[in-house]
């Protein structure tokens, strides 16, 4: 088995990632000082209001009045402005974090050496969108906790200024609290990471069906893939409802322990102020304070919750960037061809059948069943053996992927359009007049509105399938590999207008082309014909 790709991330690793990498450490944590200031100011609010009772409305003093409420006033200013700084800066950790997690998850999906377990389209969208967002919210809860602790711990010191047996009552329940809330959350972890695969699974069958609509109902295939939706739908349904139940019993548990510790310090409070032990205005504060503490209890008391759901979406992130390769690490042989470079290409096929080209040569391959893994071979997309293919005398696993990707260019039969212009489609630089003729795409620009800046619309939705079919062959003809490999380019088009581009094709210059195909008219233009013996075998 192959090792796993060079980025080797473990969940904490990638929340690590998500939420300090890239200087957004210091970001962070000036998020969470702000926040911090935040509810430091809240727990002095009904300190303060205590005072403005006891300095000012009990001793009928306008001028203290005055004085306490512009510190009142200063006070709500400053958390107004803490809580907007704070949430600003938190807000650029979270996007940026989540950006390097799908750019990281992106970089995996496209390495050149594959991964060896094929996952569907929808799955890797949701690993890289949804999970990816999930891992880099970790930012919100290392906000949330440490704005919490802080606000609780000034919440407890005023306490204690008042009352020391009533702080060390909050102190211990929080503190007993937190570790048996902790100690009951670990089974969330569990059905947070069974709710996320299921809901992935759904969300992936959306995506699949969705992109192979037509497909299905060419085939009538429609009530099928409804009921198979539909069972994943309510397998993710039952999984959501058991996370859910799991994560309301905590939130009942955390609320209750807080309400409890809310009646028993104003309980407590009450009878203090009866025996005349502490003032009016200490015993407005010591309420205040209360109802105060019973949000930082709360929040802290839900740490083991939003770890266990940030932890399982990272396990789905990290079970993708560590997925083995399907193709063997080799040392990268670069190649300097010259014209003298007789044969420039080699490839054997399935029965053994070798298919050799020279500079220049258009080669036809008549195959129908092994075409596609001949097109996979041709594009090291599947592990290869020593000498099936060969590139200017060099062996395709001593160049490795990218080293014989950079010399052939393998366009699928089955390519992607983007969305955006016919232009963004082709090139980054000029269009090549000789492609454009050859691929017969010029009689579709002198169609469209606006030429080569004309929109194509979502996957080419605004092309037909033969003006989508020669877009993706000009494409193929722009790039700069000398060797172009061409699966069935001409299906979708017209008998006239595929003689034209057989006939392109045969004279295009500085290319050497080989055609998969089983059309007799580009395999009348061929210089060569070799026909691939085909023996039916299992993918």
């Amino acid at each position: 088995m192959s090792a796993p790709p060079k980025s080797h991330s473990g969940p904490l690793h990638l929340i690590r990632v998500g939420s300090f990498s890239g200087g957004r450490a210091l970001l962070l944590v000036t998020a969470v000082t702000g926040h911090a200031a935040y509810q430091v100011a809240q727990a002095l609010i009904p300190v303060l209001i205590g005072v403005v009772v006891d300095r000012a409305i009990g001793r009928s003093d306008s001028t203290a009045l005055l004085t306490w409420l512009a510190v009142l006033t200063a006070l709500f200013v400053g958390l107004a402005l803490s809580w907007r700084i704070a949430n600003r800066l938190n807000t650029r950790v979270f996007v940026y974090g989540e950006h390097d997690l799908r750019l990281t998850a992106a970089r995996r999906v496209l390495d050149a050496h594959g991964m060896r377990t094929k996952r569907s389209a929808g799955e890797v969208l949701t690993i890289s969108t949804s999970d990816a967002s999930h891992v880099s919210g970790f930012s919100w809860v290392v906000a949330e906790q440490g704005s919490a602790f802080a606000g609780l711990a000034a919440a407890v010191t005023s306490l204690a200024v008042l009352s020391w047996p009533l702080a060390v009552i909050v102190v211990t329940i929080t503190a007993a609290q937190l570790v048996f809330i902790h100690k009951i959350s670990s089974p969330l972890d569990e059905r947070v990471y069974a709710e996320q695969s299921k809901a992935a699974e759904a969300g992936t069958l959306a995506t699949d069906f969705t992109l192979g609509l037509r497909v299905l109902k060419g085939i009538g295939a429609e009530p099928s893939a409804v009921a198979r939706y539909t069972r994943a739908s309510r397998e993710s349904m039952y999984a959501a409802i058991r996370k859910v139940r799991a994560l309301s019993s905590l939130t009942a548990l955390n609320s209750g322990v807080s309400a409890a510790v809310l009646a028993a310090v104003t309980l407590g409070a009450a009878a203090m102020a009866h025996q005349g032990s502490i003032t009016v205005g200490n015993f407005v504060a010591i309420v205040g304070l209360s109802r105060v503490i019973a949000g930082p209890m709360e929040t802290l008391g839900f740490f083991g919750a939003e770890l266990a759901a940030k932890r399982g979406s990272a396990r789905r992130l990290s079970e993708l960037l560590t997925e083995p390769s399907l193709i063997e690490s080799g040392s990268t042989t670069t190649l300097h061809s010259t014209e003298a470079d007789a044969e420039i290409l080699r490839v054997t096929t399935d029965n053994g059948t070798v298919v050799s080209a020279s500079r220049g040569e258009l080669i036809g391959i008549r195959a129908d069943d092994s075409a596609h893994r001949l097109a996979l071979r041709l594009g090291y997309r599947t592990p290869l053996e020593a000498d099936q293919v060969v590139v200017f005398g060099t062996d395709a696993t001593a160049l490795g992927p990218d080293g014989l990707r950079d010399l052939v260019f393998v366009s699928a039969h089955e390519g992607t359009v983007f969305t955006g212009t016919v232009f963004d489609n082709l090139a980054t630089g000029a269009l090549d007049p000789a492609a454009v003729t050859a691929s017969a795409l010029d009689d579709v620009l002198t169609h469209l509105s606006d030429g080569q800046h004309s929109e194509v619309g979502e996957q080419g939705k605004k092309l037909s399938g033969g003006q989508r079919q020669r877009l993706l062959l000009a494409r193929a003809l722009h790039q700069p590999q000398p060797v172009l490999v061409l699966h069935e380019p001409t299906t979708a088009v017209d008998s006239v207008t595929e003689d034209r581009i057989a006939h392109a094709l045969k004279s295009f210059p500085g290319k050497t082309i080989l055609i998969i195909t089983s059309s007799p008219t580009l395999l009348h233009s061929c210089d060569r014909v070799v026909d691939v013996d085909v023996r039916v075998e299992a993918l």
